[in-house]
C-alpha cells in the first residue's frame, strides 16, 4: 500500500511530467506566437472572468438548494465565498476534491452551519454537478458527432459517460435509501480493513448518511433546482470558450464552442490524476482542436488564457480564505 508520503512523491513527479509536457508544447507550437495571441487581449482580458462569474454564480446557487434547513445567516454571498475558497484549495493541492470540499464545510461553521451538515451538502452538491456534466456532455458528444468525421473515439467518450453515469445514479439510489458511507465503512469491515480514523468517526458517517438520506428523500425540489442550475451552469462554460476564442480573432461558432466546452471537461476529468491537470489537458485541447480544423497555435493560445483565468480566481479565492481566518482569529 502506498503511503502518504509516498503519493506524495508520485503527485509531485506527475507535475514535473506534466510541466515538461506543457513546455514541449509551448516550444512546438511557437511560444512566441502564442504570447502574442495573449498579449493583444490587453484590457480586453477583464470580459473573460465576466462569463466565469456567471458560471460560478449559478454554480453557488445550485449549492444552496443542497441544505435541508433553513438558515437565515447562510446567504449567497457566504456561499459564493466559501466555495471560492474551497475551490482555490482544489486548484492548488494534488488531492483531487479532497482538498476543497471538506474546506467549504469547515467554512460554513461560522454561518451556523454543523460540520456533518455542511459535509452533507458538499458531497451532495458535487454528485448533483457531475450528473448535469455527464448529461451536458452527452449533448456535446451528439453534436461533435453530427459535425465530425472522425467518430470513432466521440463514440467511446459518449459510452464511457454513460457507464460512469450508470454508477453514480446507482450510488445515488445507495445513499437515499441505505447510506453510502455507511454502507462502504461496513464493507471495509467486511473485508477485516481497519482504518481508524473511520472508525472514530463511525457514528458522525451515520449522522452524515442520515442528512444526505434525508434530502434523497424529502426534497425533490431541492434536487431538481440544483441540477437545473449546475446544467445551465455547464451552458454557459461555452459563452466563455466563445469569447476566449474570438477576442483573439479565431473563427468560430457557439456549436464548435459546445463540442469544445464539452470535451474539455472530459480531457480535464481525464488528465485530473495530474495536479492541475498540467500538460494533459493541454495535450488534449491541442487535439480538440485539430478535430475542429482549428490551429493547434489557438488551441495552446485558449489553454493558456484559461490557466491565466484559472490562477487568477485561485488567488482571489485564497484572498477570500486568508481574510475569513483573519476574522475567526478577531
Amino acid at each position: 500500500m502506498i503511503s502518504m508520503k509516498g503519493l506524495w512523491k508520485v503527485k509531485v513527479l506527475l507535475l514535473a511530467i506534466g510541466l515538461a509536457g506543457f513546455a514541449f508544447l509551448l516550444y512546438a507550437l511557437d511560444a512566441r506566437a502564442v504570447y502574442e495571441d495573449v498579449s493583444q487581449l490587453g484590457w480586453r482580458f477583464s470580459f473573460i472572468l465576466l462569463p466565469y462569474i456567471l458560471v460560478f454564480g449559478l454554480d453557488t446557487a445550485a449549492w444552496g438548494y443542497t441544505f435541508h434547513n433553513n438558515n437565515p445567516k447562510l446567504s449567497f454571498i457566504g456561499l459564493f465565498g466559501a466555495r471560492m475558497a474551497g475551490e482555490s484549495i482544489n486548484g492548488i493541492t494534488p488531492t483531487a476534491y479532497l482538498g476543497g470540499e471538506p474546506v467549504k464545510a469547515y467554512l460554513l461553521k461560522s454561518y451556523d452551519v454543523s460540520l456533518v451538515d455542511g459535509m452533507a451538502s458538499v458531497v451532495i452538491s458535487r454528485t448533483i454537478m457531475t450528473i448535469a456534466q455527464a448529461l451536458f456532455v452527452l449533448i456535446g458528444v451528439a453534436v461533435a458527432l453530427s459535425r465530425l468525421q472522425d467518430t470513432g473515439l466521440l463514440l467511446s467518450i459518449g459510452l464511457g459517460v454513460i457507464l460512469f453515469g450508470l454508477p453514480l445514479l446507482y450510488l445515488i439510489s445507495i445513499s437515499a435509501k441505505k447510506g453510502l458511507f455507511t454502507a462502504v465503512y461496513n464493507l471495509l469491515k467486511r473485508l477485516k480493513i481497519k482504518i481508524w480514523f473511520l472508525e472514530e468517526k463511525e457514528e458522525r458517517l451515520k449522522e452524515l448518511d442520515d442528512n444526505i438520506s434525508k434530502f434523497y428523500g424529502t426534497n425533490t425540489k431541492g434536487f431538481y433546482l440544483c441540477f437545473a442550475y449546475y446544467f445551465i451552469g455547464w451552458f454557459a462554460g461555452v459563452i466563455e470558450v466563445y469569447l476566449i476564442l474570438t477576442l483573439i480573432g479565431v473563427p468560430i461558432d457557439p456549436l464548435d464552442a459546445l463540442i469544445i466546452e464539452a470535451l474539455f471537461t472530459v480531457v480535464r476529468t481525464a488528465a485530473s490524476f495530474i495536479p492541475a491537470s498540467l500538460g494533459g489537458q493541454e495535450g488534449g485541447v491541442v487535439l480538440i482542436f485539430l478535430a475542429l480544423h482549428l490551429t493547434m497555435q489557438a488551441g495552446m493560445s485558449f489553454c493558456v488564457i484559461r490557466r491565466i483565468r484559472e490562477a487568477l480566481w485561485i488567488g482571489m479565492g485564497l484572498l477570500v480564505l486568508a481574510r475569513w481566518e483573519e476574522k475567526a482569529m478577531a
